[in-house]
């Protein structure tokens, strides 16, 4: 009897379902990573465009998971039916695909009124974009005329978008308009970013596997494992950036209401951080771990093994979204791999790496730096902090991510080293 009521316990507190299962984030990594070796010696290609390839490489996989295993078009948040609900209509399809192109215009708009993004440093972006554009204008009009046959909801934001604009007619209900154009601005903002920084990644981690493959074990070992960490990383956020599609579930559900919660987010990034950091929380000093440690070489290899691990949970955390990471959106709530631990494991590794990599409590030029660096790190800690609890508040209006975050309160890591103290 008393095995059975613990059988019961045991279902009643069974961790919620993911959004996306781990090991097909993971299927989509490997796929990633060896799409991206084998093509490492290509002349004919640069290093945007292995990236570009290596992200196609890591859709397909969970892309066909979602379709054709999990039929995620099928689930309730997808708000689509198995079969065709209502005769197709080509005026609502030509009002979404002039909403679609009123939004890229006035993105395309942004883009050339902005400095930022006139110099050659966004220059893989255009590249991909010229790349991508012909295929989408192509498939649009198939994917919205699939959508106004299956989607539950005729009024859908493109369509309230496009009467707003070409008829003057308001909509009853803002929201859906507002999640809409809010989701597209985190993509415009994020995948130029995204897509630069990978570029870079990639042909930096030719270089690097090569000089970890002439000296294993060495800091030339410790510098690929760092520069991987943060490809795959990139690498899923830009899958993720690239493929918000309500038939794969991995739309915009929601996006960040609050002012507070999005300049949290956008000044952890280019061009924000660059100004913040170097006028007023630099704390880097002027000594690594790495030279720290140089007369230590035992403690080097675990202080460095550490931190790599810690680097590989932050990448496993973004891996585990498949194609649904985004910040300032919720496109499904993910509780697999590192979320089945804490509800911040990105967060949590990534700054306690920065204390490790940059050491700032260790500074030659005595305490004085040594406190300035170290209160300068907090900062970032705190605004990470910051950025974890307005995610936290935006989140916890889905049903499904107050059902997770109840269960990591009882079954989470910091629950579970609790109660060995209690």
């Amino acid at each position: 009897m008393h095995s059975t009521f613990d059988t019961v316990a045991r279902l009643q507190d069974s961790r919620p379902r993911s959004a996306t299962p781990f090991s097909i984030g993971l299927t989509g990594i490997v796929a990633g990573l060896v799409t991206l070796w084998l093509l490492r010696n290509s002349t004919a290609l640069d290093g945007a465009s292995r990236s570009t390839v290596a992200c196609l490489a890591i859709i397909v996989p969970i892309a066909a998971y979602e379709l054709f295993v999990a039929r995620v078009y099928l689930r309730p948040s997808a708000g689509l039916a198995a079969n065709a609900v209502r005769p197709l209509s080509l005026a609502r399809v030509g009002l979404r695909l002039a909403a679609l192109a009123s939004v890229y215009a006035g993105i395309g708009l942004l883009y050339w009124l902005l400095p930022e993004y006139h110099g050659a440093f966004y220059d893989p972006f255009w590249s991909l974009l010229s790349t991508l554009a012909p295929y989408v204008i192509l498939a649009a009009p198939f994917y919205f005329a699939w959508m106004d046959r299956h989607q539950r909801e005729v009024d859908d934001a493109y369509l309230l978008w496009a009467r707003l604009l070409f008829r003057g007619e308001r909509p009853a209900n803002w929201r859906p308009v507002r999640e809409m154009l809010a989701g597209w601005m985190v993509k415009a903002f994020f995948l130029p970013l995204m897509i630069v920084y990978l570029a870079g990644n990639a042909d930096h981690l030719n270089a690097l596997l090569t000089d970890a493959l002439n000296a294993p074990f060495s800091l030339a070992t410790f510098r690929f494992m760092y520069d991987l960490s943060f490809a795959m990383d990139l690498m899923v956020g830009t899958v993720g950036y690239l493929c918000t599609l309500r038939i794969l579930d991995s739309h915009v559900r929601s996006a960040e209401p609050t002012t507070l919660g999005w300049l949290a987010a956008l000044i952890c990034y280019q061009p924000f951080w660059s100004l913040i950091a170097n006028q007023y929380i630099h704390y880097e000093g002027s000594i690594l771990w790495d030279s720290w440690l140089a007369s230590l070489p035992l403690v080097r290899v675990v202080w460095g093994t550490v931190i790599i691990a810690l680097l590989l949970c932050y990448a496993l955390s973004t891996i585990s979204f498949g194609l649904r990471f985004s910040n300032l959106t919720n496109r499904g709530i993910i509780t697999s791999g590192p979320y089945r631990f804490t509800r911040h494991p990105a967060y949590l590794t990534k700054n306690l790496s920065y204390w490790m990599v940059t050491v700032p409590f260790i500074e030659p030029l005595g305490w004085r730096a040594a406190f300035t660096h170290c209160a300068a790190l907090v900062a970032v800690n705190l605004l990470y902090f910051l950025r974890a609890k307005t995610e936290e508040r935006h989140l916890m209006n889905d049903p499904d991510y107050r059902a997770y975050a109840e269960w990591i309160a009882r079954n989470g890591l910091f629950a579970r080293i609790g109660r060995v103290f209690e």
